[in-house]
């Protein structure tokens, strides 16, 4: 059970951490430049530079908590796997950082930064769906919350882009 919660929890970090994180980029940048080539060339950057940065905190994390533990004399499942908590937090990270970067690919500005609102809430609350069925809270209530959390970060994102968008060029 100890090994199903450590994958869940890895799943939810990175996948919800890459959305939302190239989520509020890409917004920003959408915002401030309307150049689909900038939008899409900063989210790639983000995806990469995000997902190589969550697996390494991932292994460097779990291999700290593994370490204290074992200093302790103690075990806990949860930091046991310091390479395999990488991979899926990189992992979900990439996959979670290029879900609001599709809808660029094949629409103009406008239209995309609309559709990765919806895309990438569509996705929050079917994550959190997901998580509610591993976790035994709520389906709607799990859903709802990741979704949430993400959208606040879209906002954010909108109105440092809005404002970045506004200096003087």
């Amino acid at each position: 059970m100890k090994e199903s919660s450590a994958m869940v929890r890895s799943i939810i970090l990175g996948g919800q951490d890459g959305l939302v994180n190239v989520l509020g980029i890409v917004l920003a940048v959408a915002k401030a430049t309307h150049d689909k080539r900038v939008i899409l060339i900063s989210g790639l950057a983000a995806t990469f530079a995000e997902s190589i940065s969550m697996a390494a905190v991932a292994y460097t994390s779990a291999k700290a908590g593994n370490e204290y533990y074992s200093s302790r004399k103690k075990r806990n499942q949860e930091f046991d796997h310091p390479i395999r908590d990488a991979l899926i937090v990189g992992l979900s990270a990439l996959v979670g950082s290029l879900v609001p970067l599709a809808a660029f690919v094949f629409w103009n500005v406008f239209t995309a930064s609309w559709a990765t609102l919806v895309i990438s809430t569509v996705v929050l609350f079917v994550a959190g769906i997901l998580k509610g069925k591993y976790t035994g809270v709520p389906l709607v209530k799990s859903g709802v919350e990741l979704a949430v959390v993400g959208m606040v970060a879209a906002i954010a994102g909108y109105l440092i882009g809005t404002a970045l968008g506004a200096l003087p060029g």
